[in-house]
């Protein structure tokens, strides 16, 4: 049987093919970018927060606190709406805090670390959570040597951190999208069959130029443009051509600035996560972590340009009283009035760091023993002399203090650490609310009792 085709038919096929033909290879070229793009975006995102995670996480795995860790995890899902599980794993495998439902059981899945995989619906992130570098080792604490370092960078594998996110999002604007490809595939075939009796045997040519910029627009450059000054009778086609392609670039510019948004927020929380973990949080002074950079950093400038520089150690008297008389909220109190005072008396180069409980260092750049002396001196006599509000009256709190010079000699951070720390623990053996001097350090009056 052998169909026969009028002249109207082979038009309309004429319109219509090559229309089908270039609106599928449009909305498949801008399918799969717009796929890819949110692909890529999710993955970012996921690896984004996972850092986070890990970044604020470090700490409590260091001390090994379940509950914060817990904190974290249902701090961390609570604040992305798409994260359907965060969790904390051991070095080993073993899971220490989860927020959300686990997909995979108590144990860790085998995933290549800071690259998402899609598992079970979900995209999921691994990434490792090493400790802080240390090139020495901490005066201040009893903490014993890793047991498990990363050999490219000498750190130790605290554990791992997972997010799972829920791609819910994905699979809706994969709908979205195929049921606008529809509407707008209909659309093409109804415009080509009105337009089929009105095309004559040239619409040949008009549609070789349209072709070529839709292929030029399925492989990315959207800024092609059909001139639809030689359109012909496919004029309206091409203006709808241009359309849509104006449209795929305003939304490729607008899924860029979505990104660089992200990616800009993601920076900041980064930067503000950075500043918690060096930051002590109740006096707003830097921790111990920052304190040694600091210290690292003043010993480079005081040995390059010769100039003195000197740490004094400073511990509450009788803290431990304090908040075993008032409770923590006084002794809280105490340490932000310590504090406060302090650094009223300070120079801007001068650094005030809370290292323990109640133990503080300050550095001062340009300045030698003697000096020191003196200005610790003035800050006890402060400290001895302030009478700090609580509930029911006043409290009195005195400190000791110890004094020790940087030594050309031996600049070691740990050397210099212990001798200030001797002379502290001498005052505090002298009877406390003292200043003292490491040995060996000169000065032009020798430490003295408080005076009653």
């Amino acid at each position: 049987m052998t169909i026969r085709f009028g002249i109207r038919m082979r038009l309309f096929l004429a319109a219509a093919l090559p229309a089908i033909l270039a609106i599928s290879v449009l909305l498949q070229g801008f399918l799969t970018r717009h796929e890819r793009i949110l692909t890529e975006t999710l993955n970012e995102h996921a690896q984004g927060m996972a850092r986070q995670a890990a970044y604020a996480a470090e700490f409590a795995l260091f001390t090994g606190s379940q509950s914060a860790l817990q904190r974290l995890a249902d701090g961390a899902r609570a604040s992305n709406q798409h994260a359907a599980v965060v969790s904390f794993w051991t070095p080993a495998g073993e899971l220490i805090a989860a927020s959300g439902q686990l997909t995979h059981g108590q144990s860790l899945p085998v995933l290549e670390p800071g690259q998402p995989q899609l598992v079970k619906g979900r995209l999921l992130t691994r990434v490792p959570i090493w400790s802080a570098e240390w090139t020495e080792p901490d005066l201040f604490s009893a903490a014993t040597l890793p047991t498990k370092l990363s050999a490219a960078a000498g750190r130790q594998l605290l554990g791992h951190v997972l997010v799972e996110l829920e791609l819910d999002i994905l699979q809706r604007q994969r709908g979205e999208l195929l049921a606008w490809a529809l509407v707008a595939t209909g659309s093409g075939l109804l415009f080509a069959g009105l337009l089929s009796a009105l095309i004559a045997a040239s619409v040949t040519q008009p549609l070789g130029r349209i072709s070529v910029v839709v292929s030029l627009l399925s492989r990315g450059v959207l800024g092609a443009r059909v001139d639809t000054r030689r359109a012909g009778v496919l004029r309206p086609l091409s203006e709808g051509i241009n359309t849509m392609a104006a449209g795929l670039a305003s939304n490729e510019a607008m899924l860029r600035e979505r990104v660089e948004q992200a990616t800009e927020e993601l920076r900041q929380q980064k930067e503000q996560a950075e500043h918690k973990a060096r930051t002590d949080p109740l006096t707003g002074v830097p921790n111990r972590r920052a304190f040694t950079e600091l210290a690292r950093v003043e010993i480079e400038r005081a040995l390059r340009f010769g100039q003195p520089l000197v740490l004094i150690a400073i511990d509450l008297d009788h803290f431990k009283s304090i908040n075993d008389g008032h409770g923590h909220a006084v002794g809280d109190a105490v340490l932000v009035d310590f504090t406060t005072l302090v650094q009223a008396q300070l120079r801007v180069i001068d650094q005030l760091a809370r290292i323990g409980g109640e133990e503080f260092v300050l550095l001062l750049p340009g300045t030698d023993a003697k000096g020191a002396y003196q200005v610790a001196e003035r800050i006890r006599r402060l400290l001895e002399q302030r009478a700090l509000p609580i509930p029911g009256g006043t409290l009195r709190y005195t400190s000791s203090f110890g004094v020790a010079e940087l030594e050309s000699q031996h600049p070691g951070l740990d050397r210099w650490l212990a001798r200030a720390d001797a002379a502290l623990y001498a005052a505090k053996g002298n009877g406390r609310n003292r200043v003292e001097l490491a040995p060996g350090d000169p000065t032009g009056s020798q430490a003295q009792a408080p005076s009653a």
